[in-house]
């Protein structure tokens, strides 16, 4: 019987220090991400610069996440869920920061689309002028004003788009300042509980706190919201300056079309001649589109696939990390804090799907834009010279697969977080329910919004 309850002693002494190491990586974990989200390098540091910071920050980062592992390896579930869920939230951050330079990355490539659709619009043209270019005839005329009436309708079909997106970027805008407005008052509520639960004991200060860190994820939530807002605002800039581009390109082509009736009706001493000279220019223009075509594609694989790419690896990781973290929160043998970690642990949960719906949605909107542009690239050249369309035929189908794998994925993510906010928030309930089920409502707002869109691309 000694034996037996020494045994057992050892196993308690065990346990517990495996708890005390476990929380000792939790804590040095949390201090070395403060010190990576410092903003600045430590003089102790050899980073230097602004390249210095990325570089120093990411290995504090990584240092965290050793710590992370190291608690994981050990014999204490309430500091593993708490290090799953830290983790989470790491990797949900970098996924948001990572759609956010793929964000800026896109609008940038929308000018490289404008240009592209330039050499476009110069390829059609010479190409037109080459065949209307020969003696007179009423057939030859008759193309021209047919390549007019497809052009008139074209830059119509511009002209309406740059007014849709002028008016959704407004919108947004709108939208951008709400979530800001609601994020400061909720900070400020929470901040202002927070100064109350210092000065508080026992229950009350805890009841203080607890409020204040609800106010404080609300608030995360509308702050978040903004900057999603902001990203499609970008977006929506890009998609307004390629629309314009292409209005403004169908216009000059349109003008020298004109002028095309007019030169071939006066004057046809020098068919021939223009001739040459118009295939030329068009053989010119086809070369030159195709090296802007193929820069745009390396540039779109290297600076936006990339970042969406890791974006949805880090959020995809985040999710599998709080999937566990439920169960395992619901296993602590204390059933009031087990509920309590399984309530919040699924309202992470929750924030992470609507962040992997974003992000799906969003990749999957830059790759329809460029599988949109590939596609007219291919409709205009497989009209004017078939043998050369294979490379923007082949890329607008791959484009336009990558872009319907990616919505799926979405889809999946809409229906999980829409389960899950109907579990926190079931159908009748209100705001006024209460915190968790005021957050799991605008939660289901967001997944209703990313299934439209969804929908639509």
């Amino acid at each position: 019987m000694l034996v037996g309850i020494a045994l057992g002693l050892a196993g308690c002494n065990s346990e517990a220090s495996q708890q005390a190491e476990a929380q000792r990586h939790l804590d040095a974990a949390r201090a070395k991400l403060s010190q990576a989200n410092a903003g600045y390098v430590p003089q102790s540091s050899s980073s230097e610069g602004s390249t210095g910071l990325l570089v120093y920050r990411q290995e504090t980062m990584d240092a965290a996440f050793a710590d992370l592992n190291k608690v994981m390896s050990l014999n204490a579930p309430q500091q593993q869920l708490q290090a799953l869920r830290m983790g989470a939230d790491i990797d949900s951050s970098a996924a948001l920061h990572a759609a956010g330079q793929a964000a800026d990355e896109n609008a940038v490539l929308a000018g490289r689309s404008t240009l592209l659709l330039g050499y476009l619009s110069a390829f059609e043209g010479s190409a037109t002028r080459a065949a209307s270019l020969e003696p007179q005839t009423a057939e030859s005329l008759a193309k021209l004003q047919e390549e007019i009436q497809r052009q008139t309708a074209k830059r119509e079909q511009f002209t309406a788009e740059a007014a849709d997106l002028t008016s959704q970027l407004e919108a947004v805008n709108t939208e951008i300042q709400k979530f800001k407005d609601l994020a400061d008052e909720g900070n400020a509520q929470a901040q202002d509980l927070s100064e109350k639960a210092f000065v508080s004991q026992g229950e009350h200060m805890y009841d203080l706190q607890d409020q204040a860190s609800q106010l404080e994820r609300s608030a995360a939530i509308e702050s978040a919201s903004a900057e999603q807002q902001q990203v499609a605002g970008t977006d929506l800039s890009g998609r307004l300056n390629l629309a314009q581009g292409q209005l403004d390109a169908a216009n000059k082509l349109l003008d020298e079309l004109a002028s095309q009736v007019k030169d071939t009706r006066a004057d046809t001493a020098r068919l021939t001649d223009e001739s040459a000279k118009a295939q030329a220019a068009s053989t010119e223009a086809s070369q030159a589109m195709a090296k802007e075509f193929s820069q745009v594609v390396s540039v779109h694989q290297s600076a936006v696939q990339k970042q969406m790419t890791l974006a949805g690896q880090k959020i995809d990781k985040a999710v599998a990390d709080l999937e566990r973290a439920v169960s395992l929160a619901g296993k602590n043998a204390d059933r009031k804090t087990a509920a309590q970690d399984v309530r919040m642990t699924r309202l992470q949960l929750l924030a992470a799907y609507v962040d992997q719906a974003y992000i799906a949605t969003s990749h999957a909107g830059y790759l329809g834009d460029l599988a949109s542009t590939a596609g007219a690239l291919a409709g205009s050249v497989e009209r004017i010279t078939p043998q050369e369309v294979g490379t923007y035929r082949e890329q607008a189908d791959q484009l336009a697969q990558a872009q319907t794998d990616l919505n799926a994925k979405a889809s999946e993510a809409i229906q999980a977080g829409t389960q899950l906010a109907l579990e926190l928030a079931p159908e009748g309930s209100t705001p006024e329910d209460g915190d968790v089920e005021a957050i799991a409502l605008k939660q289901k707002d967001r997944l209703e919004g990313y299934g439209e869109r969804a929908s639509i691309q």
